[in-house]
Protein backbone atom coordinates (compact mmCIF):
# COMPACT_ATOMS: atom_id res chain seq x y z
CA UNK A 1 0.00 0.00 0.00
CA UNK A 2 1.09 2.99 -0.57
CA UNK A 3 0.39 6.79 1.56
CA UNK A 4 -0.53 9.58 0.25
CA UNK A 5 0.81 12.85 1.90
CA UNK A 6 -3.17 13.79 2.40
CA UNK A 7 -3.28 10.28 4.49
CA UNK A 8 -5.23 8.28 1.72
CA UNK A 9 -4.42 4.68 1.88
CA UNK A 10 -3.69 4.24 -1.94
CA UNK A 11 -3.72 0.22 -3.48
CA UNK A 12 -1.24 -1.20 -5.63
CA UNK A 13 -3.00 0.12 -8.56
CA UNK A 14 -4.60 3.09 -7.80
CA UNK A 15 -8.51 3.18 -8.20
CA UNK A 16 -10.75 5.98 -9.15
CA UNK A 17 -11.79 6.92 -6.05
CA UNK A 18 -8.31 7.71 -4.70
CA UNK A 19 -7.76 9.49 -8.25
CA UNK A 20 -9.91 11.46 -8.34
CA UNK A 21 -9.11 12.43 -4.28
CA UNK A 22 -5.45 13.34 -5.99
CA UNK A 23 -6.66 15.60 -8.71
CA UNK A 24 -5.98 19.14 -6.96
CA UNK A 25 -2.76 17.93 -5.58
CA UNK A 26 -0.79 17.04 -8.97
CA UNK A 27 -2.31 19.90 -10.94
CA UNK A 28 -0.23 22.03 -7.65
CA UNK A 29 2.95 19.51 -8.21
CA UNK A 30 2.06 18.05 -4.29
CA UNK A 31 2.52 14.58 -5.27
CA UNK A 32 5.35 12.89 -4.91
CA UNK A 33 7.39 10.63 -7.54
CA UNK A 34 5.39 7.34 -6.73
CA UNK A 35 2.03 8.83 -6.18
CA UNK A 36 2.81 10.77 -9.52
CA UNK A 37 3.59 8.04 -11.09
CA UNK A 38 0.61 5.46 -10.02
CA UNK A 39 -1.89 8.98 -10.63
CA UNK A 40 -0.58 9.14 -14.42
CA UNK A 41 -1.09 5.09 -15.05
CA UNK A 42 -4.27 5.64 -13.82
CA UNK A 43 -5.40 8.60 -15.10
CA UNK A 44 -3.68 7.28 -19.14
CA UNK A 45 -5.91 4.48 -18.88
CA UNK A 46 -9.27 5.51 -17.57
CA UNK A 47 -11.21 7.89 -19.79
CA UNK A 48 -13.59 9.59 -17.03
CA UNK A 49 -10.42 10.06 -14.47
CA UNK A 50 -8.80 11.95 -17.67
CA UNK A 51 -11.59 13.88 -18.06
CA UNK A 52 -11.95 15.02 -14.03
CA UNK A 53 -8.50 15.73 -14.36
CA UNK A 54 -8.97 17.97 -17.60
CA UNK A 55 -12.05 19.84 -16.05
CA UNK A 56 -10.17 20.61 -13.06
CA UNK A 57 -7.06 22.15 -14.69
CA UNK A 58 -9.01 24.10 -17.21
CA UNK A 59 -10.95 25.54 -14.27
CA UNK A 60 -7.58 26.22 -12.27
CA UNK A 61 -5.35 27.21 -14.76
CA UNK A 62 -7.96 29.43 -16.31
CA UNK A 63 -8.80 31.64 -12.99
CA UNK A 64 -5.20 31.80 -12.24
CA UNK A 65 -4.60 33.44 -16.03
CA UNK A 66 -7.35 35.32 -15.35
CA UNK A 67 -5.87 36.71 -11.73
CA UNK A 68 -2.67 37.05 -13.28
CA UNK A 69 -4.47 39.40 -16.23
CA UNK A 70 -3.20 37.08 -18.91
CA UNK A 71 -5.30 36.41 -22.32
CA UNK A 72 -7.02 33.61 -21.85
CA UNK A 73 -5.04 30.46 -23.25
CA UNK A 74 -7.32 28.11 -25.58
CA UNK A 75 -4.80 25.01 -25.59
CA UNK A 76 -5.44 23.79 -22.74
CA UNK A 77 -5.92 20.55 -23.02
CA UNK A 78 -3.05 20.41 -25.49
CA UNK A 79 -0.70 21.89 -21.77
CA UNK A 80 -2.40 19.21 -19.81
CA UNK A 81 -1.12 16.48 -21.98
CA UNK A 82 2.27 18.21 -22.44
CA UNK A 83 2.07 18.62 -18.51
CA UNK A 84 1.48 14.95 -18.00
CA UNK A 85 3.99 13.52 -20.28
CA UNK A 86 6.72 15.74 -18.83
CA UNK A 87 6.29 14.56 -15.13
CA UNK A 88 6.23 10.66 -16.20
CA UNK A 89 9.12 11.53 -18.35
CA UNK A 90 10.98 12.93 -15.75
CA UNK A 91 10.63 9.96 -13.45
CA UNK A 92 10.59 7.54 -15.64
CA UNK A 93 14.49 9.24 -16.51
CA UNK A 94 14.83 9.40 -12.61
CA UNK A 95 14.25 5.43 -12.48
CA UNK A 96 16.65 4.65 -15.42
CA UNK A 97 18.95 6.57 -13.68
CA UNK A 98 19.30 5.36 -10.09
CA UNK A 99 18.79 1.65 -11.76
CA UNK A 100 22.01 2.65 -13.92
CA UNK A 101 23.83 4.01 -11.00
CA UNK A 102 23.33 0.79 -8.77
CA UNK A 103 24.91 -1.40 -11.52
CA UNK A 104 27.96 0.59 -11.86
CA UNK A 105 28.19 0.25 -8.08
CA UNK A 106 27.85 -3.62 -8.39
CA UNK A 107 30.51 -3.69 -11.06
CA UNK A 108 32.55 -1.79 -9.21
CA UNK A 109 32.36 -3.65 -6.22
CA UNK A 110 32.57 -7.07 -8.87
CA UNK A 111 36.05 -5.36 -10.06
CA UNK A 112 37.61 -5.04 -7.07
CA UNK A 113 36.53 -8.45 -5.70
CA UNK A 114 38.23 -9.99 -8.97
CA UNK A 115 41.15 -7.52 -8.83
CA UNK A 116 41.74 -8.93 -5.09
CA UNK A 117 41.40 -12.37 -5.79
CA UNK A 118 44.10 -12.16 -8.58
CA UNK A 119 46.58 -10.17 -6.33
CA UNK A 120 45.44 -12.84 -3.22
CA UNK A 121 46.51 -15.74 -5.97
CA UNK A 122 49.96 -14.13 -7.39
CA UNK A 123 50.69 -13.09 -3.96
CA UNK A 124 50.65 -17.04 -2.46
CA UNK A 125 52.32 -18.17 -5.76
CA UNK A 126 55.35 -15.71 -5.16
Amino acid sequence: MLKCKNNLELEKHMNCQNAQSMVLNFINNKLDKEETKEFIEHIRSCKDCWEELEIYYVMLIGLKQLDEGEELAADFKEKLQNEVDSRYLEIEKNSKRKYAAKIVIVLTIAVMLIWMFVYLVFAMFL
